[in-house]
């Protein structure tokens, strides 16, 4: 049981670790904080990362303290099994613990990959977003129960921080790009208004015909027209960037 003064440090530390993570100025930059932050807060944890998990079953390794995380990742991804996808899947915080991939039976094949890379217990957290996806934190630990019950309730906690971290990081970062979007797409219908002599109506018009017309994003087409001048009736698909 956790005593008074062991919970006000629990509290400091977790205060911090809040901290730390919502003063990172981007969404890759919070994401590499939790990772780094991870082997330091959760007791046994050795390396750590975070995955996505696409609708085909596959991970995406975001972050990662060492390679061989990604390779973990990999392993998962591969064989269709193992405890980030079922933690990925999962729209609420839930925790998965492996204490011996040597006699792990839920998911054998990727035990059994693990071992060969040299882990012997994880803990994989799912991390809900409110913004959609599915994603999931891995701690990895060479040795053998190097998570204790105390780890995983320190593990859960550590994840809704980290789920509440980059949920804002992301949130900022949409926020950030609707203002850069509107901005230039107000350039790009200015230029358009001063070089056809037309209304912000019609100019836009123009901009958002040659986005259907090109099936891509009004503000890529909005930027080239910034950049080059061009008439949108004038860009080509092969202008701009890959969408």
């Amino acid at each position: 049981m956790t005593t008074d003064g062991g919970a006000r440090q629990l509290a400091m530390k977790f205060a911090q670790v809040s901290r730390t993570m919502l003063d990172q100025p981007s969404v890759e930059r919070t994401l590499q904080g939790v990772v780094q932050l991870a082997a330091r807060t959760v007791h046994g944890a050795m390396w750590a990362g975070v995955t996505v998990v696409t609708r085909d079953k596959r991970l995406t390794t975001r972050a990662y303290s060492d390679e061989l995380v990604l390779k973990v990742d990999q392993a998962q991804s591969r064989l269709h099994e193992g405890p980030c996808l079922s933690a990925g899947e999962l729209s609420h915080l839930a925790v998965f613990r492996i204490d011996d991939m040597a006699t792990e039976r839920r998911w054998p094949r990727f035990a059994e990959a693990a071992a060969r890379l040299g882990i012997g217990s994880m803990i994989a957290c799912s991390l809900p977003s409110e913004h959609g996806g599915a994603s999931a934190l891995n701690l990895h630990a060479a040795a053998p129960a190097a998570f204790d019950e105390a780890a995983v309730e320190m593990a859960s906690i550590y994840a809704a921080h980290s789920s509440a971290a980059l949920n804002q990081a992301s949130l900022i970062a949409s926020l950030r790009t609707a203002m850069i979007s509107r901005q230039v797409i107000g350039e790009a219908t200015g230029i358009l208004m001063e070089r056809h002599r037309v209304n912000s109506r019609r100019a836009f018009g123009m901009l958002t015909q040659a986005s259907q017309r090109l099936n891509v994003k009004l503000r890529h087409v909005a930027e080239y027209v910034v950049r080059t001048g061009l008439d949108p009736n004038e860009v080509r698909r092969e202008d701009l960037p890959p969408q």
